[in-house]
């Protein structure tokens, strides 16, 4: 998000389009999105810019309601019947119900994210159209919309061929659990309380693919974010499947470390904390060290 966007005025700009209540207005989140609580009102107000498409976040509100309504299943659902609101800029504000959160806030368990995608990857195609999941998509918008120094021109190249690589590998690969209705970003930093229990968030990605797309994240962090081997443990057994013995695992792996590249990126010319997270991800990426930790943000 460009440094002169400033999230709350265009909440605030998009709350007056649909007749809400912006006082108060409180920033939570600002990484590759923004998150903003519109207290008044019990919401909040998602704000998405760069390559997105905002048909694809109403059919996320509709399959969220799908998903809650129809299957009683733990997730965020947009705030009441409140339409997102499109800038002319290119920014999308979405609204979504506001469940306030603990202080201190909860400590979610890959348990908690293994239980909801077990449930999740149960579940009959939706009646909402997704996209087919594709891999790397957030990197390469991510890559056409930064015009920053922060890479070389040799550097976005060397990137620009590693999602062609990876790409490859990913279609080469077998799915031992099949396809179906993925979240297509399943890390327990989407996990929030909600008054049903511990429910899923960020819908963004979610398409139809690839079933072990929902479940690298815990592997990943396990090995890039320090969780260990008992939070993989946890997850296989809420989950019920071991992915390191999948084989696909080597492939979703690499993937996973480029997945963690676009949103530092999208910070790094604003905020000194993104940029050494992105320079020290892309760093360890181009030297092939697959082991080292990095920063969480």
């Amino acid at each position: 998000m460009s440094e002169d966007v400033d999230p709350v005025e265009l909440v605030t700009e998009a709350c007056a389009v649909r007749g809400l209540d912006s006082d108060d207005l409180r920033l939570v989140q600002h990484n590759s999105n923004a998150v903003v609580v519109v207290p008044r009102e019990r919401a909040v107000a998602r704000v998405a810019i760069g390559h997105h498409d905002p048909q694809h976040i109403r059919r996320s509100q509709d399959l969220t309601r799908w998903l809650s309504v129809q299957h009683g299943f733990r997730t965020v659902v947009p705030f009441g019947d409140v339409d997102i609101v499109e800038f002319p800029s290119g920014v999308t504000v979405s609204f979504w119900t506001y469940y306030p959160q603990p202080d201190p806030p909860p400590a979610f368990t890959s348990a908690d994210l293994g239980q909801l995608l077990r449930t999740l990857h149960e579940l009959p195609d939706a009646p909402v159209e997704l996209p087919q999941w594709k891999a790397l998509t957030a990197l390469e918008d991510a890559l056409q919309d930064d015009n920053s120094d922060i890479l070389t021109e040799a550097e976005r190249a060397w990137l620009v061929d590693r999602i062609a690589t990876v790409r490859e590998e990913v279609a080469a690969c077998d799915w031992s659990l099949g396809t179906g209705l993925i979240h297509g970003d399943a890390w327990a930093g989407n996990l929030l309380a909600s008054p049903q229990g511990v429910a899923l968030g960020d819908w963004d990605r979610v398409a139809y693919g690839p079933r072990e797309i929902d479940l690298i994240p815990t592997w990943h962090a396990a090995r890039r974010y320090g969780r260990g081997t008992e939070w993989v443990d946890q997850f296989i057994a809420a989950y019920g499947y071991d992915l390191s013995r999948g084989p696909a695992f080597a492939t979703l792996m690499t993937m996973r470390d480029l997945v963690q590249i676009p949103g530092p990126l999208k910070r790094a010319p604003y905020s000194a904390l993104h940029a050494r997270a992105f320079h020290q991800r892309f760093t360890d990426l181009r030297k092939g060290k697959t082991s080292t930790q990095w920063a969480t943000l």
